[in-house]
């Protein structure tokens, strides 16, 4: 049986007005000052007969459950999407818009607007674009280019993934799946940019000028390119983290993908799936906000009252991030007094290759557990989709502490549930496909 797919890919921009707040750094106080490079919303939409089903990749931090909605009724009325089967992810850049008040968002809704236009604009345009392609899948190692955060070794997972989409021998799409913090830039930086994926995208571009290349960030929740998170949230300056270094990242890692499509196996059946539910998952024993409120007044006082450069002083105003940012994500997610969230999970097949999308930040660790083991079918984790929910550590991480294990909200039994109904959708989509 021949098995046609057909796939469209659009883009559009999404950049707000300057001025607007920038999420990703407490430290970072002022709004925008300029834009570096636009971003924007990629999307690859794919049919099989009357089956549709799309990937929307977003320049943004976060995308939360709010957007996602918004953005499938659009899609669902506009062009027939339907929403279970629309994947929708952030690159994660830390240099664009706050969407969310856990992350300095102040209400102005044009932000939002301009992200939700723009994002349906991508999805018309690649629907617009339908044609029948060949789909080419391919992993390779990259080494020396992302580091444990908490350890600065190499990461746990150094597999750069890709996806190609050809019309004859052009490639038109591309989708590059990494695990590796969008954060090259820091908080001294006033400029909205995409950090290294928009680099990324324009190496590609420049040696296939009619890709467009969707930039899948992967289990990332303990990797960037070699610095304290810690250090980085209180808005310590480090000097390797430019521009310069951000295209360096991008171009070291397009490459790699690209050279994966070169080595890469074809797909002879490319059927497409998609599989999507909601799953419960327990959070830890968490102070209600009037307590947090208290701890953190009590904080600054004690704080304020030594010399600024003191190491306590320091230990201090590290202890105050995790409870602000713990303090914002009790609000965000609606969790006090609760003893558990229900988050989504969905995975989208075209043919062997498999799509899962996490609403958070899971650990290298824990993206391998949900990843590997389903040879010869190859596996991506998308993190920050259809919602985001914070930090997904290891067991081990929540024992040490440290800033992703004090601001998850999440019990470290968690993991397992996670990562456990994560490969059960894995096992649903492939076996629809008689591949299971």
């Amino acid at each position: 049986m021949t098995v046609t797919l057909r796939a469209g890919f659009g883009r559009a921009a999404i950049t707000p007005q300057l001025g607007s707040p920038m999420a990703g750094y407490l430290a970072r106080v002022k709004g925008a000052q300029g834009v570096h490079d636009q971003l924007s919303a990629h999307a690859a939409v794919f049919g099989q007969g009357p089956l549709r089903a799309a990937v929307l990749n977003l320049d943004l931090l976060e995308v939360t459950e709010e957007i996602c909605r918004e953005i499938r009724r659009r899609a669902e009325g506009a062009l027939g999407i339907p929403g279970d089967n629309l994947l929708i992810c952030a690159t994660h850049t830390h240099s664009g818009p706050a969407v969310s008040k856990k992350f300095g968002f102040d209400g102005n809704e044009s932000t939002v607007d301009r992200i939700i236009s723009g994002a349906v604009l991508a999805l018309e345009e690649a629907q617009g674009k339908f044609q029948a392609v060949e789909v080419k899948r391919g992993r390779a190692a990259l080494a020396g280019v992302a580091k444990n955060r908490r350890t600065l070794e190499e990461t746990p997972d150094p597999a750069v993934q890709a996806v190609g989409f050809y019309a004859g021998a052009e490639l038109v799409g591309c989708l590059v799946n990494f695990g590796l913090h969008p954060t090259v830039l820091g908080a001294e930086n006033l400029e909205y940019s995409a950090d290294y994926p928009g680099f990324l995208r324009r190496a590609v571009a420049r040696q296939h000028p009619g890709c467009c290349t969707l930039v899948l960030t992967g289990a990332a929740g303990n990797v960037n390119i070699g610095y304290s998170a810690d250090a980085s949230a209180l808005g310590e300056q480090i000097d390797f983290r430019t521009f310069t270094k951000a295209e360096e990242v991008g171009t070291t890692i397009a490459q790699a993908a690209l050279n994966a499509l070169g080595d890469g196996v074809s797909c002879t059946e490319p059927f497409l799936q998609v599989v999507s539910g909601r799953i419960p998952l327990p959070l830890k024993h968490l102070p209600t906000l009037d307590e947090l409120g208290l701890s953190l007044a009590e904080l600054r006082e004690r704080r304020q009252a030594l010399p600024p450069e003191s190491s306590e002083a320091k230990q201090l105003s590290i202890e105050e991030v995790y409870l602000t940012v713990l303090q914002a994500s009790l609000e965000d997610y609606k969790a006090e007094g609760r003893s558990e969230l229900d988050v989504p999970l969905q995975a989208l097949a075209v043919g062997d290759t498999v799509l899962v999308g996490i609403p958070g930040e899971p650990f290298a660790e824990l993206g391998l557990s949900i990843k590997e083991g389903w040879e010869p079918a190859q596996v991506l984790v998308v993190a920050y989709a259809n919602g985001y929910f914070g930090y997904f550590p290891t067991m081990e991480a929540f024992q040490e502490g440290g800033y992703e294990a004090e601001t998850s909200v999440f019990h470290p039994s968690a993991i397992q549930v996670l990562t456990t109904e994560a490969r059960r959708l894995i096992a649903a989509v492939l076996g629809k496909l008689g591949l299971g």
